[in-house]
This record gives structure tokens, C-alpha cells and sequence, in this order.
């Protein structure tokens, strides 16, 4: 069995993986396709096959087609499962493996991430270009294809995968340096930097570079497990420079600026990870989509996976990718153990050294 549990506990149960008698233990794959992006908001994911689960009050179930369904917890976001119909309506069942915690170790052998899925998706390669496999190494034929030049586009469009939340970005300008917000996990690793370094005391526009957002990737537990997967893309942009779309009336929309209190229901659902940090989620389709501390919402942190920009998945012409290092890398393992942590822990360190370019870059489609 594995046990499974979302951020808020509000789905929680055991279940059980289908294991190949012919293997020695499970081989996981990270999807990269624009569903599970747009779903999510996360730039892949990643499920384990399982038995049929059980279906709880607390989990919003999303088609995704006729034949798709994510299963969500209602309460905090949280991916659990998915649902697909193969072979003449046979269900194939799959939980998000950020949610599991332990397993039964002794049956489940080995787990390890292997490959990629749908990388084509992206366009520009997205997050698989920093994931190398050792035993399963294709390259692409867009791996070398250059960038897509959309420097003149003056907005970004993001939406989740349902477009309940629709919204754009703008470029960065005078108002995007108003704003003041201490260092980031990201860039000053909390567990090693003091705190007067962290309160960025000299008031360092830290999250405008060369005109880009700053944007990065993170492994927290909290992260994990209010999105369901391994590793959360971010991208920190100033609420000034945020207009989301709200319905007028009947048959027209409003781009208005990005204000929580004056925004009317049923387009954002908000969840306390902790009584200073709020996180946004549709509560439709269950994708991540803001995170900002409580009080303070001058700064934004955006999930990536949401972005629909024409140069690909990292939107390479909005945003400058902080490459030294992963958020709360040192939490990866964090309330998890046994083979399912030893992979994720495995999977972060390939991103953490594909990101600084000390692994090929190579990706299958």
C-alpha cells in the first residue's frame, strides 16, 4: 500500500500501486503536456499508476475530456488522482506522486523517474531541457531550435486549463519597482543566510532582471503538497503588472488590475498554507495559481504553467530563470520516506545540476 494525504488533510487514505511482477520496482515518467501545464499550473507532472481509488466528499472532480478526469482536493488545491479510459472503456487510474508519504517498501522495490512525456508540447522544451535521464536519453528535434523572439508582444496571456482564471502580464515598468519584498528562498537560502541579509535591506528590485521577471523552481513540502507534484515553477511579478479578466455583465470581459479583496466569487479559491502565506487555486479545474503572503500582496509569485506565451512553456523572452538553485531543495524528503522520497530526492538533484548545465541537455517528445 501507499499512503497518500494532500496539504490540508482533507483527503487521505491508502491505496495501491499496480506493480509489474516483471520489474523490480516502479519506473515513473514526467508529463509535459499542455493539459497537465494548464491543470496544474505546474511546467510537468508525474503520477503513478494505481488500483482504482477511493473517491472522497472532499475531492472536485475536472474532465479534461471524455475521457480524462482530475481529481482534486476542494479544500487546499491539492492534485490527486487521475483517471483515464483505455482498451474498450477500461479505467486507468493514477495518484500524483508528491502526495505520497510512505509506502510498503518491501513490495514496492525500487522507483525511479526515467523519461519525459509530450515534451513537443512546449515548444521550447520546457523544464525537461534541465532533466537529464542516464538510461534514457533521446534528444529532440527541437532541442536545438532557437528561441522564438516575441520581445515586441507589450502582454502575456496565462488562464487555467477551464479559463475560469484568465490574465496577462505586463512588461516590467516604473511601478514594477515600487514594491518591497524580502529575499527569497530562491536566491538566499534560508536555512544558511541571516536574517539581516534576508530582510534585502537595501531594497534590492530583486525580482526585475534585465527587463524579465525573475522566475525559478521549488521543491518545498509546502509547494508539493498543495500542487501534488514534485517540483513548483514560479515566476515573481508585482501586482501592478497583473490584470485579470472578469465577466461584465453577460457577453462582454474586464481586464482590470489584480485586486484580491474587490474580486468577485468563484474565480480565485484561497487556501492558508500558513497564517501568513495565502495560495490561489481555480477552484474548477484545481490549477495553482498565485501565491502571496496575506498581507502583503505587492509582490506576486505566479505559476508558470499557466502562461501562454508564443516562445514556449518558459516563456524565455518574459522571463530570466534563477539557475543556482532550487527553492527548499532541502526539503524534498521533507514527511516522506522509503522509495518514493530516494526518487524524489534523485529527481531534484538532476534538476538542481541540469539547471547550473553540468548534464546534457537532452529530452524525449
Amino acid at each position: 500500500m501507499a499512503h497518500v494525504s494532500c496539504f490540508c488533510g482533507g483527503v487521505t487514505q491508502n491505496v495501491r500501486p499496480k506493480i509489474s511482477t516483471a520489474s523490480n520496482g516502479i519506473a515513473l515518467s514526467l508529463c509535459h503536456c499542455n493539459t497537465c501545464r494548464h491543470t496544474t499550473g505546474l511546467l510537468c507532472t508525474s503520477y503513478l499508476p494505481i488500483q482504482e481509488p477511493e473517491i472522497s466528499a472532499n475531492l472536485r472532480i475536472f474532465r479534461t475530456s471524455g475521457k480524462s478526469a482530475r481529481y482534486f482536493c476542494r479544500i487546499c488545491g491539492c492534485h490527486i488522482f487521475r483517471n483515464e479510459e483505455y482498451n474498450r472503456g477500461e479505467a486507468e487510474w493514477g495518484v500524483a506522486t508528491g502526495v505520497v508519504s510512505r509506502t510498503d517498501d518491501d513490495v514496492i522495490g525500487e522507483v525511479k523517474f526515467t523519461d519525459h512525456k509530450h515534451v513537443s508540447d512546449t515548444k521550447d522544451g520546457g523544464i525537461a531541457k534541465w532533466i537529464s535521464f542516464e538510461d534514457k536519453e533521446w534528444i529532440s528535434e527541437e532541442a536545438d531550435r532557437p528561441e522564438i523572439d516575441s520581445a515586441q508582444s507589450e502582454s502575456l496571456e496565462a488562464a487555467c486549463a477551464c479559463g475560469t482564471v484568465r490574465f496577462h502580464l505586463t512588461r516590467p515598468d516604473a511601478a514594477s519597482l515600487v514594491p518591497r519584498r524580502n529575499y527569497p528562498d530562491l536566491t538566499h537560502a534560508y536555512c544558511e543566510t541571516a536574517a539581516s541579509i534576508l530582510s534585502n535591506v537595501s531594497d534590492e528590485k530583486w525580482w526585475v532582471r534585465g527587463g524579465k521577471y525573475l522566475a525559478g523552481t521549488c521543491a518545498c513540502q509546502s509547494c508539493r503538497l498543495a500542487s501534488g507534484f514534485e517540483i513548483q515553477t514560479w515566476t515573481f511579478v508585482p501586482r501592478a503588472n497583473i490584470f485579470i479578466q472578469i465577466p461584465d455583465r453577460e457577453t462582454t470581459t474586464a481586464n482590470i488590475p489584480l485586486d484580491f479583496g474587490s474580486l468577485p466569487p468563484g474565480i480565485l479559491q484561497g487556501y492558508k498554507s500558513s497564517p501568513a502565506v495565502t495560495r490561489e487555486f481555480c477552484g474548477t479545474c484545481g490549477a495553482t495559481i498565485f501565491w502571496h503572503e496575506t498581507e502583503d500582496t505587492e509582490v506576486i509569485d505566479v505559476s508558470v504553467g499557466l502562461l501562454r506565451g508564443s516562445d514556449g512553456a518558459c516563456a524565455g523572452s518574459w522571463l530570466k530563470w534563477w539557475k543556482d538553485r532550487v527553492s527548499f531543495v532541502e526539503e524534498v524528503q521533507s514527511g516522506r520516506n522509503g522509495p518514493f522520497a530516494t526518487a524524489a530526492k534523485s529527481l531534484i538533484d538532476t534538476l538542481s545540476n541540469g539547471m547550473k548545465g553540468e548534464l546534457v541537455n537532452q529530452y524525449t517528445t
